[in-house]
Parts: C-alpha cells; structure tokens; sequence
C-alpha cells in the first residue's frame, strides 16, 4: 500500500458461548505485521467492494455462514504521528500505513469454525484472552463486549446465542455468560415473566429431580420482529 494512501481494513468479532463462557474468534498471524501475534479475522477492502461485501466474506471464509446475526460496530482510526524529519513519533493503529478499520460485531455457534482459514483459528474466552495481540484488536474486542453487553438489555439478540427451545436455567447461565455476572435465581425469574420475552412451548426435557419446562423466545420482545437490527444477510 502507498504510504500516502489511506487503506480501509474489516475486522470480525464474531462471539459464541463455548464451555459456558463468553468467546470470540481469533487465530495467530501467520506473516508480518505482528506475526505469531493472535488477532481478528480481517481483511483489507478491495476497490469496489462495500465494507459490508467484505464483513460476509470473512463471516463465510470463518465459519462457513452465509447468514448469520451481524452488524456493523464502528470505525477505529488511528493514524501514526510522524516529527518534522519524518521520525515516527507515535505509531499508529496498523504498521503498514494509515489503514483505518471498520469493525463488524457477529453472533454464531461454538461449532462453526473452519480451521482451514488458517492461523489455528478458534474460540478465546473473554475473561482469558491472550496477551500478544496484535494492531488495535484488544481495543476492538473491548468496545464490542461493552456494546455486546448494552444491547443485551433492549433487544433480542441475547436470544441468538440459544437454540430455538431452551430452558430457564440455559437462558440465564446465557445472560450471566455474557454480562459476566451472577445473577439472582428469583429476581431473574421475575424480570423474565415482567419482561414477557418468552413463551412455554408445553414440552419437556429431562432433568434432575423433575423434568424441565422448554420455552421459546416470543419474537414479539422488545418492540422487534424475527431479525435484530442491524441484520446483514445475502
């Protein structure tokens, strides 16, 4: 890339529950910049192909998906500052010149990766993530968690991390995974009937000491229909 051309990279935060913790995509670059380094799935935009273009072909390349819930994040823009005799004084977000990113935030489930993307891709738990990452990714992935986090509480989307029929013990070991919390068994139960989100669907699952009730999400929460917004498909 020109040094005096402003490139414009993708990058993927695709999120899943895995072993009941909060995970997020990453694999080890393979070649400089930060090689060895784990970091986002990304790719630099071509000429003619929307960012949005580009956030589908990295959600298929990773997991195989041609639809999947997805939406863009924000811009990070980092530019490196340069001193009067051209010395780098302050580097920027990307070693190979000023390439801003726009981040895309994605949720699917833990067995969709495809490992011949490269770079030992797979799921990095929130709470332990690795300590080389490369570029801005750890910015990146923070300000996602914190959006993740926010949305959770006026829209549907915590709904996506679940099948379509799931217990109440799921849906809450769902919401504390995700806000990283423990939450009250009773105070839950209540703001759940309050809320009016779901629905029993009249079947059981076994379980101990008695059978557990399945329920489904209503579609009707929130004020939304089937598809959060921000919805990206084919």
């Amino acid at each position: 890339m020109d040094s005096s051309e402003i490139g414009v990279a993708v990058d993927l935060v695709a999120f899943t529950l895995a072993g009941g913790e909060l995970c997020v995509l990453m694999g080890r670059r393979p070649h400089p910049p930060y090689p060895g380094h784990f970091a986002l799935p990304g790719k630099l935009r071509r000429a003619g192909v929307s960012v949005d273009e580009v956030a589908r072909d990295l959600l298929t390349r990773t997991t195989g998906l041609d639809r999947a819930w997805m939406e863009q994040l924000r811009t990070f823009d980092r530019p490196g500052r340069h001193g009067e005799a051209g010395a780098m004084l302050v580097p920027g977000r990307d070693p190979r010149g000023d390439v801003l990113s726009v981040g895309y935030i994605a949720v699917v489930a833990a067995d969709r990766v495809r490992p011949e993307f490269g770079g030992e891709l797979g799921w990095q738990p929130i709470r332990r993530l690795p300590a080389d990452i490369g570029f801005d990714h750890r910015e990146i992935i923070d300000y996602a968690v914190r959006r993740l986090r926010s949305k959770l509480g006026y829209s549907s989307l915590g709904f996506q991390f679940l099948p379509e029929e799931f217990t109440i013990p799921e849906l809450k070991a769902m919401y504390e995974a995700v806000l990283g919390i423990s939450l009250n068994r009773g105070n839950f139960w209540r703001k759940v009937l309050e809320a009016g989100v779901i629905e029993d669907t009249g079947k059981t699952r076994p379980a101990r000491g008695k059978p557990a009730h399945l329920y489904r999400f209503t579609n009707r929460a929130f004020g939304l229909l089937e598809e959060p917004d921000g919805y990206i498909g084919r």
